[in-house]
C-alpha cells in the first residue's frame, strides 16, 4: 500500500480482535459477532493481514481514487477550458448542473481547478463595517446605479440597474455608452410603470442626481436649484436620499459586482454582443433567474408602492421653463420650437411654458391653464458659409438643412 495510512477507531478494533483471532484466544465466529461481519469476511481480512500485517485490516479501496470521480474530473476541466473558462466556482456548479448535468459542488470545483489558474482573483478578506439593517418592505428604498465595465464586446459600457433593498432583486436593468439622466429616466420609467412608486431612492452623487458645486468658480450659478432627477422625484413624492461613500452603498456594490462576474460570462456564453441584445437578455432571462437564486423575503410582506401618475412621460423628461416670442414660438438649447393654433387660441405670444423633452426625443409644450399645445421642431438651419464653387475662380455659399 502506497503513501501513509490512516486508522480509524473502526481498524484498531478490528487489529485488536484478529491479533486475537491470529494467537487462538478468539475462534472465527467469535470475531465475526465482534465486528459484525460474516465468517467468509473474517476468513479474508485474516488472510490479508498475515501478508501484510497491520495494514491488512484497512480496506482495499481506502485512499484509491474513484474511475468515475476520475472520469467526470476530466470532463469538467475540458468544459472548462473550451467554455466556461471566465465563470466562478459557485456559478459554474449552478451552469454544470442546468446544462451539462453534472452536479459538482462548489468546494469540489475548487479543489479541481485552483491549481490550473482557473476561477478568478482570491478576494482579501474585506475590513470590518458594520452593516446596514435592509430595508422592512419591498418599494421602500430602491437603489439607482451605473457600473461601467466590458460587459459584452470590446468597448465598455454601463449598465445602470435599479434593484430593491428590503428583496435583493433586481427589477429592470438598462445598457448605455455611459450612466446618463436619460437612461435613469428610463429605467425609472419602466420599473414604475411595473411596480409603482417607492418610497427612497438611494443614489450616489452623480452629476445627473444633485448638483456637488460649492462656490469657487460656480459661485454665480444657482447652485441651490435642484436637478432635472430631484425635480421629477420632487413631483412623485419620492424622496432621493444621497450616500457619500461607495461603501454607504454595499448591497447595491455588490450585485454589481455579482452582476460583472456573472452576466458578463452568460452574454459572452449566448453570443451577446449589442447593447439591444444584452438589455433583452438581462431583463427577460439573467434577472428572473438572479432573483429566484439570491432574493430574500421582506421582513414585513407588505409592499410600499404607490401607484404611478398616468403621465410618467412628462414627468421623466428634461423640463424647461420659457416665455413664447412674438413668433409664437420658443427655443431650448439653440432648438427653436413652433406653437400651433389650437381650438381656443391662435398663439401663446408671452406666454410663460413648460418645455418638456422626453427621453425618447420629441418635444411637448405645457400650458398651466390650456394644458398641452401642439407644436413642432423647426428644422436647424446651419450659417452659410463659403465654400469653392466648381466653377474656377468664383466662390458659392452653401446652406445646409
Amino acid at each position: 500500500m502506497k503513501g501513509a495510512v490512516i486508522f480509524t477507531m473502526r481498524d484498531t478494533k478490528k487489529w485488536s480482535i484478529m491479533e486475537a483471532l491470529l494467537t487462538g484466544r478468539i475462534n472465527n465466529h467469535e470475531a465475526a459477532a465482534a465486528l459484525n461481519l460474516s465468517i467468509r469476511q473474517i476468513k479474508r481480512i485474516k488472510k490479508r493481514v498475515k501478508e501484510k500485517g497491520l495494514e491488512g485490516v484497512v480496506h482495499g479501496n481506502r485512499n484509491r481514487p474513484s474511475a468515475r470521480a476520475l472520469a467526470c474530473k476530466d470532463r469538467v476541466i475540458e468544459r472548462v477550458k473550451t467554455t466556461y473558462y471566465d465563470f466562478n466556482f459557485t456559478h459554474l456548479s449552478e451552469e454544470l448542473l442546468n446544462k451539462e448535468n453534472i452536479s459538482v459542488s462548489r468546494e469540489t470545483l475548487r479543489l479541481w481547478l485552483r491549481p490550473l489558474g482557473y476561477g478568478g482573483k482570491v478576494r482579501k478578506k474585506p475590513h470590518h463595517r458594520k452593516k446596514r439593517k435592509r430595508s422592512e418592505k419591498e418599494g421602500q428604498m430602491l437603489f439607482l446605479d451605473g457600473s461601467p465595465h466590458r460587459w459584452f464586446g470590446d468597448k465598455p459600457s454601463t449598465l445602470i440597474l435599479s434593484t430593491d433593498d428590503a428583496t435583493g432583486k433586481p427589477l429592470h436593468g438598462l445598457f448605455r455608452e455611459e450612466e446618463d439622466l436619460d437612461g435613469c429616466f428610463r429605467v425609472c420609467l419602466k420599473v414604475f410603470r411595473k411596480y409603482g412608486l417607492p418610497v427612497k431612492f438611494y443614489l450616489d452623487r452623480a452629476s445627473q442626481f444633485t448638483t456637488t458645486r460649492h462656490g469657487g468658480l460656480h459661485v454665480s450659478q444657482k447652485d441651490t436649484e435642484p436637478t432635472q432627477f430631484e425635480r421629477a422625484m420632487d413631483e412623485l413624492g419620492v424622496q432621493p436620499v444621497f450616500a457619500h461613500s461607495p461603501q454607504a452603498r454595499g448591497r447595491g456594490e455588490r450585485i454589481n459586482q455579482t452582476f460583472q462576474d456573472r452576466l458578463v460570462s452568460e452574454l459572452r456564453l449566448h453570443s451577446i454582443t449589442t447593447p439591444e441584445g444584452a438589455t433583452r437578455y438581462l431583463n427577460e432571462t439573467f434577472i428572473p433567474k438572479y432573483g429566484k437564486r439570491f432574493g430574500v423575503k421582506p421582513e414585513d410582506e407588505t409592499p410600499s408602492w404607490r401607484k404611478a401618475p398616468f403621465d410618467l412621460e412628462n414627468i421623466l423628461c428634461r423640463r424647461f421653463q420659457r416665455k413664447v416670442t412674438n413668433d409664437n414660438a420658443v427655443s431650448v438649447k439653440s432648438q427653436t420650437i413652433q406653437l400651433l393654433p389650437t381650438r381656443t387660441r391662435r398663439h401663446f405670444v408671452k406666454a410663460t411654458v413648460w418645455v418638456n423633452l422626453w427621453i425618447d426625443g420629441s418635444w411637448h409644450v405645457i400650458h398651466p391653464l390650456h394644458g398641452e399645445i401642439p407644436c413642432e421642431p423647426v428644422p436647424r438651419v446651419h450659417p452659410a458659409r463659403a465654400i469653392p464653387s466648381l466653377m474656377a475662380g468664383e466662390c458659392a455659399l452653401e446652406v445646409t438643412n
